[in-house]
């Protein structure tokens, strides 16, 4: 696994991405995880590591934007959990069935992509055959005038 680009948190709530050498947004945050780039968003002045709660700023950002994929029951919940002792395995829990529920999507998206290579060979097909059979049928006629 590569070294995490720095990204510096600074007391004006500026992100400053020391991999590109300029200030960036949370859209660009959010970018950088959909691009699967490894970051990690480091107070300027403590060192903390705000990665965490910065991911958790766009989630919720990305929930009031659309349909939220947490509803306030679930968030309620999850709340109660960080005051028990089952919170390690609530993590481990969501953990496994993330990866799960990837590798599962993985899966259905072959297997569209593989139903519409095979849909996409039989209309070529038909429309060849198609196309013989109309070459056939207009060199028939032409043969019998």
């Amino acid at each position: 696994m590569q070294t995490p680009r720095i990204i510096k948190k600074y007391p004006n709530r500026r992100l400053y991405d020391t991999g590109i050498g300029s200030y960036i947004t949370l859209q660009d945050v959010k970018q950088l995880v959909i691009d699967q780039i490894n970051f990690q968003i480091i107070d300027a002045k403590t060192q903390r590591d705000l990665t965490q709660t910065t991911l958790l700023q766009i989630l919720a950002d990305a929930d009031s934007d659309s349909t939220p994929i947490f509803t306030t029951h679930m968030l309620k919940h999850l709340i109660r959990f960080y005051h028990e002792q089952f919170q390690g395995m609530l993590s481990q829990y969501l953990q496994e069935s993330m990866q799960i529920f990837i590798d599962k999507k993985d899966d259905l998206q072959k297997n569209w992509q593989n139903s519409a290579a095979f849909f996409d060979r039989i209309l070529l097909q038909n429309l060849i055959d198609e196309l013989e059979m109309t070459s056939a049928s207009s060199a028939t006629s032409v043969t019998s005038s």
